[in-house]
């Protein structure tokens, strides 16, 4: 299908313009349901996205969107629209604005509370060049519960500077919305201000007609503009307010934005929205349509998960765990994405959820454990780095007892660079005296997450999204250890630890015979495992983290000599995990490859038919697997 182009817009009346919102709906649901998407939010936000383009000028405005899963309309309008099946998948477009893609996406956006301060830099930036136009931010899905969002709003306020801030109030983030400044813009939406607002619009249209749309506008901001102004959070802050608008309704929205771009000062467009709008499957169930896996369009079935999941089972532990009084969980905004919705229902007394606010998260949580409780902090890897200053200072120096239970750890399927989890080894290895736990499969996870509660220092265990393996070992040991021999040696962590395995067959085939050590916790080094590696000459350490900076740094700290096979690269596109792990050549065949590449160059070689000369070797004729260690 074929969006019409920005330009286009201008000379759409009021009965186009809804015909087409209706025809995007469908065609966004006809492009992501194979693969999944940010559905709800991008349906809810339809007629907001035309009216800028209908009122604004993409040309010369800039428009930013904070927490952009919600431009996908903004994509179709800016050239994009025969590329969105694509979208979240390997080579196709990016499910967030992507600077890269288009010179309309002003900036990447994966992560809330960014957008009002980049507005308010690039209004600076073109106050100080003289560069014309105006800037939008389209702020919503609880971006607002960010305390970035206030730092911008401080400055915003202050600069006078034509700033038009779209507030796309939905009443969700990824949970439903949280905390003080939710309960405000409830207040806000259920005053008589919206009725009579509301009532305003559609009578002045109505007179009007859709063919005398621009005069009805002219008649509607001049009256508007005075009458409906109130002494609100954003007006003491020096932001003019307007709203509450019904922004699912096309008349309201172009009024509204047609009396924000009469101001000549900081401007709030307070708008209504419906998440799901105008797909009832989605508009039943916001939550679960929020990031949404393949789903049936006609029946809204989402597909769900065909095997257990390493957040399964983190859930299902904290339920259990949580009979213990002193076990607290918290959140940032994702009880259902990490796992926490069971231990909420629960334990509603010990469970919090901040909103999108990991600072604060970890904040409250090194409180909390200065008073005996035990804080279990349930975030995604990728938005744990936004914390980092708190771990140090907050978490690291008083030496508090706080476990990180790290999600979406490692390679990330679907929503490409800005949400890999590939920095948490890295960064967590920074903090004094920390444990950094990486589980390959359910028992793992479990004694991870026991040993974690029952330490005394800071504790991230970190897992990726993706099913649990399933490793038969005996039941006794600190870590895992298989091998042919010892031509190389590799440590592997985490669910690399059968990729390594698999790369062994891999590696017989071309004549080299080796072995590896799988590692559940990556500090401390499991007990006797120096002892192992001490003298190996070839030790390759399997990452499915940053290259260089996180298991192999720490290894190396010991006088070991071990090559990294990590990611050189760590923003890395979107696309399922399977393909993202040959991308990164951290599948079986990919480390295999990676190893050949590096001993054929380093080492002497006989070539034939798979014949080559390797003086460690001990052939064995089957694959020995078993844990070692204490």
């Amino acid at each position: 299908m074929q969006i019409p182009d920005y330009r286009n817009l201008k000379q759409y009346d009021l009965s186009s313009l809804k015909s087409l919102a209706q025809e995007i709906r469908g065609y966004i649901l006809e492009s992501v349901h194979n693969q999944g998407g940010h559905v709800a939010s991008n349906l809810g936000v339809v007629e907001i996205t035309l009216g800028i383009a209908k009122i604004f000028d993409l040309d010369q405005d800039a428009v930013i969107f904070d927490t952009s899963h919600q431009s996908y309309t903004y994509k179709l309008l800016t050239g994009r629209s025969e590329y969105l099946p694509t979208i979240r998948t390997l080579g196709g477009l990016s499910g967030f604005t992507d600077p890269v893609e288009s010179i309309y996406d002003k900036y990447y956006a994966g992560h809330a509370g960014t957008g009002l301060s980049l507005a308010y830099g690039e209004a600076m930036a073109r106050k100080l060049k003289g560069t014309p136009g105006r800037v939008l931010v389209v702020v919503g899905d609880g971006a607002l519960t960010n305390g970035v969002s206030y730092e911008g709003l401080n400055n915003i306020g202050a600069s006078g500077l034509p700033i038009v801030i779209i507030l796309n109030d939905n009443e969700h983030s990824i949970s439903k919305n949280v905390g003080a400044m939710a309960a405000y813009l409830a207040k806000l939406r259920s005053s008589g201000t919206y009725k009579s607002m509301k009532n305003f619009v559609s009578s002045t249209l109505r007179k009007a007609g859709a063919k005398n749309i621009e005069e009805a506008l002219e008649k509607a901001k001049l009256a508007l503009k005075e009458a409906f102004q109130l002494d609100t959070f954003f007006e003491k802050l020096g932001i003019v307010y307007l709203g509450p608008f019904d922004g699912n309704d096309m008349e309201s929205v172009l009024v509204a934005l047609e009396i924000a771009q009469s101001f000549d000062k900081p401007t709030v467009v307070h708008f209504l929205t419906k998440k799901g709008a105008g797909y009832e499957p989605a508009e039943r169930s916001p939550v679960a349509f929020h990031s949404a896996g393949p789903f049936n369009v006609t029946t809204g079935e989402i597909a769900g998960e065909k095997a257990r999941t390493f957040t399964k089972a983190f859930g299902d532990f904290m339920a259990e765990i949580g009979e213990n009084a002193d076990v607290v969980a918290l959140t940032a905004a994702m009880t259902d994405g990490t796992g926490l919705s069971k231990f909420a229902e629960k334990y509603p007394d010990r469970f919090i959820d901040v909103g999108i606010a990991e600072e604060h998260v970890v904040l409250t949580a090194t409180a909390m454990a200065s008073h005996g409780f035990k804080p279990v902090v349930a975030v995604y890897s990728t938005f744990m780095q936004r914390a980092y200053d708190q771990l140090i200072h907050d978490v690291a120096l008083p030496k508090r007892h706080v476990v990180f239970a790290l999600d979406r750890a490692g390679l990330v399927p679907s929503d490409g660079p800005t949400h890999q989890g590939l920095w948490d080894i890295a960064y967590a290895l920074h903090i004094p005296n920390s444990r950094i736990y990486a589980p390959f499969d359910e028992e793992s996870l479990r004694d991870s997450l026991q040993e974690a509660l029952e330490s005394d220092v800071p504790c991230f265990v970190r897992y990726p999204k993706a099913p649990l393996l399933q490793v038969e070992l005996e039941k006794r040991g600190s870590f895992m250890y298989a091998g042919y021999g010892q031509d190389v040696t590799f440590v592997a962590y985490g669910p690399m630890v059968l990729q390594a395995v698999s790369a062994l067959d891999h590696l017989k085939e071309h004549g080299i015979m080796g072995e590896v050590f799988g590692l559940w916790q990556v500090r401390p080094v499991p007990e006797g495992l120096l002892q192992h590696l001490q003298d190996k000459e070839s030790i390759y350490v399997v990452e499915e983290g940053i290259k260089d900076y996180g298991a192999a740094a720490f290894l190396r700290s010991f006088g070991l000599r071990v090559y990294s096979l990590g990611v050189a690269d760590p923003f890395v596109p979107a696309g399922n995990r399977d393909q993202l792990l040959r991308l990164c050549e951290l599948d079986a065949n990919g480390i295999a490859k990676r190893v050949l590449r590096r001993e054929f160059s380093r080492r002497p070689f006989r070539q034939g038919k798979r014949s080559y000369l390797f003086t460690n070797s001990s052939p064995a004729p089957s694959l020995v697997i078993k844990r070692l260690g204490k």
